[in-house]
Order: structure tokens, then C-alpha cells, then sequence
């Protein structure tokens, strides 16, 4: 009897040039066992491969909270989202898929059209939670390495590193806003679980928010630096949530707290 353990599988990733992507992708690679296909066409397309697929990773997405093209959101995000679906029915695999925390907004409802266009996923993933394993992760404020791959829409943690390094003072917003920053090691953790998590749809996050001036002292000391930040007005109010906090009473438990996780990033 074969060991189950040295059965190859085969695992699609969408978006895998990405952020989360890219490091997704790294760690399948460590498995000897994972014979991992970056899918890089355009989604909205659907997709074309003739071979044996037993996990979809769907990242691919466009997460610019500030896209002008109200309807090529909506276009992107949830055609994309259709056609990766339809591919898991009908190949009977298992999907997981990134969702946001954006998707709360501030009092139950999306603030903004990428927010609205990761609920309506969620809510057309519903409909089909019990006809394939299907699991939606609704990440919070993720950062870490390879994240200049989202250029301007890169966490505060990375703009910050990059204004001090410049020279620059680092720019916080007037006003009290309190996030939950992730690490994406531990968001890796997370979707690497994923793969035997019952269908549904799960914070994660580290359950904590932490205020932008808190978060800003920590970057400051760990790239051992002396420097004042720049209060400046927030043009994104009633845009953006001022609060986020994942629930992660599901039983995940991340292992990069704040300072531990910025630290290591910076290490890296």
C-alpha cells in the first residue's frame, strides 16, 4: 500500500507573481510532493490547462482600494473570481480563495468597491459551499517580504521603511486609527491550514489592533534611527476603516506578534 504522504499533488495558483503569492508559492515549493502551477494568464479569461489539478490557491485580484474604474473592479475581481469557481466544479478540487477584512467596513458594510467586490465573492462562494471544499480566508493588514510588488499600496510598514531610508520623515495620518497588521509568514501558515479546514469563510489576523503610532515607534526602533514623523490630513476618511480586529477564535494562532514580525521582515 502506497504511502498517501508521498502522492504528488498537484496545486494551481492564481496571482502566484504577486505578494502573497509569490510567497505562497515559495513555500509549496519546500514540499517534494507539490508540483505547483503558477497560473499567470489574465483569470478573467478562465482557465486553459489540460492536467490533473487537486487545489486551486486563488490570489489573483486587484486590491487597489483607490482604482478609479469602479466597473473593471467589479469586472476583475468577481469574473475572475467566476472562473476560477467554475473550474473547481468542474474539476471537483478543492478552492481556496483570498478574501479581505475589508469586507466589514466600519459598521457591517464595505467602504470602498474593492471591499464590495470581495463580499459579493464571499456571498456568491455561499452557493456553492457544499458542492466543493471551498474556504475563503478574509485577510487583515498584511505585510512582509516582496511587498513592493504592490508599489503604492503597500502597508504602512513598508512605506515608512522606505521614506526613513530616503531620508524622508515618515508620514502618519492625523487622527487615531488602529489596525491589524499580519505578517504574511503567518498568513502562509494560514493558508497552508486552510488545505484541511471544513468550508467556510475565517478571519486572519493576530486579533489584536494596533494604532498607527504605535506601529510607527516599532519600525522606528528596530531600524535603529532617529527621526520625527510628519503629521499629515488623511484625504481617505469615510473611505477607509479607522478599526479593524480579526476574529480568530476559529483556532488560528499566529506567530508573529507585531515587533517579532516587523523585526524579522526588516531582517530580511
Amino acid at each position: 500500500m502506497s504511502d498517501r504522504k508521498s502522492i504528488r499533488k498537484y496545486i494551481l495558483v492564481t496571482g502566484g507573481d504577486g505578494f502573497i503569492g509569490t510567497n505562497l508559492i515559495n513555500e509549496l515549493m519546500k514540499d517534494k510532493n507539490n508540483l505547483v502551477i503558477n497560473f499567470t494568464e489574465d483569470i478573467c479569461e478562465g482557465i486553459k490547462i489540460d492536467c490533473q489539478v487537486d487545489l486551486i490557491y486563488h490570489m489573483a485580484a486587484n486590491t487597489d482600494t483607490t482604482f478609479s474604474d469602479d466597473v473593471e473592479m467589479y469586472r476583475n475581481n468577481l469574473i475572475g473570481f467566476l472562473k476560477v469557481l467554475d473550474f473547481a466544479i468542474k474539476h471537483n478540487c478543492r478552492l481556496i480563495y483570498a478574501s479581505s477584512g475589508a469586507i466589514y467596513g466600519n459598521v457591517g458594510e464595505p467602504l470602498n468597491v474593492y471591499g464590495h467586490s470581495k463580499l459579493l465573492c464571499d456571498k456568491i462562494a455561499e452557493r456553492f459551499i457544499n458542492r466543493i471544499p471551498l474556504v475563503g480566508l478574509r485577510f487583515f493588514n498584511v505585510y512582509g517580504p516582496y511587498e513592493q510588488k504592490k508599489e503604492r499600496m503597500a502597508s504602512m510598514i513598508t512605506q515608512w521603511r522606505e521614506q526613513i531610508a530616503k531620508g524622508k520623515k515618515p508620514g502618519i495620518f492625523i487622527g487615531e486609527f488602529k489596525r491589524d497588521f499580519v505578517y504574511v509568514k503567518d498568513i502562509i501558515r494560514a493558508l497552508l491550514q486552510a488545505q484541511n479546514l471544513k468550508s467556510g469563510f475565517y478571519d486572519v489576523g493576530t486579533g489584536k489592533a494596533i494604532d498607527f503610532r504605535d506601529v510607527l515607534d516599532i519600525v522606528i526602533e528596530v531600524l535603529g534611527v532617529k527621526v520625527e514623523p510628519k503629521k499629515i490630513p488623511n484625504p481617505y476618511l469615510g473611505k477607509y476603516q479607522t478599526f479593524t480586529k480579526a476574529d480568530i477564535s476559529w483556532g488560528f494562532k499566529p506567530k508573529y506578534p507585531i515587533r517579532k514580525g516587523i523585526k524579522d521582515y526588516f531582517k530580511n
